[in-house]
C-alpha cells in the first residue's frame, strides 16, 4: 500500500505585516518595537527597505502558546 506523506513549510522569515498577523496583533509597530528592543530577530531584505522577522524568533518570543 502507497503512503501519502503530507508537509507542511513554515517561511523562515515575514514581513513586518504578516509578522503582526502571524502574532495576533492588530499593530505591525507592535512588531517593529519587539524588533527594536531585542525581543523578535529581523533583517533587511537585500536590496530594499522591506524588514523581515525571523520566525524562529516568533516562535522563541511566544514561547510557542499560539
Amino acid at each position: 500500500m502507497d503512503q501519502v506523506l503530507h508537509i507542511t513549510a513554515e517561511p523562515i522569515a515575514l514581513r513586518v505585516k504578516d509578522a503582526a498577523r502571524y502574532m495576533g496583533v492588530k499593530d505591525p509597530d507592535y512588531v517593529r518595537t519587539l524588533v527594536d528592543q531585542g525581543y523578535l530577530r529581523a533583517r533587511k531584505a537585500p536590496g530594499t527597505k522591506t524588514m523581515l522577522i525571523s520566525v524562529q524568533s516568533i516562535h522563541d518570543y511566544l514561547g510557542d502558546r499560539r
